[in-house]
């Protein structure tokens, strides 16, 4: 038996049910947030609907198929993504953390670029590192409302806390991003 990439993640729900959020190629031209807004809040809605769906989050864009950039190098999806999060701004609490979702999150929320440096090896390079706890802390904070709002757990809190910062220290160390 393989040992888990994220140990801290297995206490996480995601593993069996995920919900996936189709963000349209036409949502992204549009650049209006709203249409992904809608498929997003009524994951927030209530304390309930939070709680069900803690940890089960991911998310694709559809339409770029074609488009040999990586997501996070297109700018129009940066910029639909940026608007998203300065209005919904609770994905550390949503997003699976098993998989690539949160680093995802944070590849369209920091700057930086992708360094292709042998087949089938990509590597996501900061423009500024300092870019990343700033992006935490904000993301943070958009969680912690949340967790104010409906008066949920501390416990999941810190679970997520936990689990987000192991996800970061390992991908880290494992050289998959500079």
């Amino acid at each position: 038996m393989r040992p888990l990439k994220y140990p801290l993640a297995h206490l996480s729900p995601a593993k069996d049910e995920l919900v996936v959020i189709e963000i349209s190629r036409a949502a992204v031209d549009s650049g209006d947030p709203r249409l992904t807004l809608e498929k997003l809040q009524w994951l927030s809605a209530s304390r309930e609907s939070c709680l069900q769906w803690e940890g089960k989050l991911t998310f694709y864009f559809a339409g770029w198929a074609h488009d040999p950039r990586e997501t996070a190098e297109i700018p129009e999806i940066r910029a639909l993504f940026q608007a998203v999060t300065a209005q919904w701004p609770h994905w550390l609490h949503f997003c699976e953390k098993v998989d690539d979702t949160v680093m995802h999150v944070l590849r369209l929320l920091c700057h930086g670029h992708y360094l292709r440096r042998q087949p089938r090896t990509v590597l996501w390079q900061f423009a500024d590192p300092n870019e990343i706890p700033n992006q935490l802390m904000r993301l943070f904070s958009g969680q912690n409302a949340l967790y104010d709002r409906f008066h949920l757990p501390e416990t999941i809190n810190e679970r997520i806390t936990q689990e987000v910062a192991e996800l970061i220290e390992n991908t880290f160390a494992a050289g998959n991003w500079e």
